[in-house]
């Protein structure tokens, strides 16, 4: 299935098609080396693994996909019927993910000197008439917490546009850093600081700097109008597999192929709980991740939201799950069906 099947044409993309070969190069993981293992062999249950494939398409139609890495290892891959490895799928509020990333990247190559920073330092003609004078006070760590205190009832213009002007003219319901709102146009602030920054757009940036190093060679991500910039909280598209990359990032602290692409300082407190975090998934919040109690020491993360697609990462065991979805009945039931596949496939095969 070509990619334009899934791109209706009055979304306004950004396309950078990095390779023209068919195939995605295999999975090449720094700690493990690349590469598949036989089930058996690797540690994993070949019945349990059964289970997932034959259970999938009959009681979870809206998955699209399913990547398992463990120990940096491809444990296992489920695509629906028409679907590969190859194909793209909407990250939807994980894209918020990939944009904590840049931030850190961006703070490694000191384009920003710290999350402390208030975003008045970044856009000083931004915050004149209309602009709540609290929001002087907000700085980028507010917007990566998402508690830059913005009314969550206020959404975008239109279905995608978000201007600078805009975003920053919002009603605060509450003083930066007070309280934690699910805000996903919140997050494309941060994507503002990375373009203002570093003088380039997302897209630049991350191929040469995340992407290009993950080896991430297809992606589509929109933008936000003609002439305009990627989204922050939305419109990212890549394979499962290297949605997985991201995920087993973190859980080698920042480090890819022996080199840093943020540090570890800034890979730890964006999975740290920074806030007590609230709806829609009831998690802790740390820079723009998820970050759910496990009862060990090491907290799993989690990227997406309630849209159906989820990054989930749980440290001790090693565990890098993607699952994607869509479904004609709505992103609620995609949702639930993401969680209860993870939940009661994935989690029970590889957290025994």
């Amino acid at each position: 299935m070509t990619v334009s099947a899934h791109v209706p044409r009055r979304m306004l993309m950004v396309a950078l098609l990095l390779s023209t070969g068919a195939a995605i190069a295999q999975l090449n993981f720094e700690s493990s080396g690349g590469g598949r293992s036989a089930p058996a062999n690797a540690g994993w249950d070949p019945a349990a693994l059964d289970e997932m494939r034959r259970k999938l398409p009959l009681e979870y139609p809206s998955i699209r996909s399913v990547v398992v890495l463990q120990h940096g290892r491809l444990a296992f891959e489920f695509y629906r019927e028409g679907l590969s490895a190859t194909t793209l799928h909407d990250a939807r509020f994980a894209t918020a993910s990939v944009v904590s990333t840049l931030v850190g990247i961006a703070l490694q190559k000191g384009h920003i000197k710290s999350v402390k920073q208030p975003l008045s330092d970044f856009f000083p003609d931004a915050f004149g008439v209309g602009v709540d004078p609290r929001a002087k006070t907000m700085t980028l760590e507010h917007v990566l917490t998402l508690t830059a205190g913005f009314d969550p009832a206020v959404k975008q213009i239109g279905r995608w546009a978000f201007p600078l002007d805009f975003a920053l003219q919002r009603r605060l319901v509450s003083d930066p850093g007070a309280a934690f709102s699910f805000n996903p146009g919140t997050a494309h602030l941060a994507a503002r600081v990375l373009v203002r920054t570093t003088g380039r757009s997302m897209s630049s940036f991350a191929r040469e700097h995340l992407f290009r190093p993950l080896q991430i060679e297809r992606f589509l991500w929109r933008i936000d109008g003609p002439g305009g910039g990627e989204l922050g909280y939305s419109g990212l598209q890549l394979t499962a597999r290297d949605m997985a990359k991201l995920g087993q990032l973190y859980l080698q602290g920042g480090v890819w192929s022996g080199k840093a692409l943020m540090s570890s300082a800034y890979a730890e407190a964006a999975i740290r709980q920074q806030s007590s975090g609230g709806a829609p998934l009831n998690l802790g919040y740390g820079y723009l991740w998820w970050v759910a109690s496990t009862g060990g020491p090491s907290p799993a993360f989690v990227a997406g939201a309630d849209d159906g697609q989820r990054i989930y990462v749980d440290r001790t065991p090693g565990v890098v799950a993607v699952l994607t979805s869509d479904s004609p009945q709505g992103q609620a039931k995609a949702k639930g069906q993401v969680d209860a596949a993870l939940n009661n496939l994935v989690l029970r095969a590889f957290l025994r």
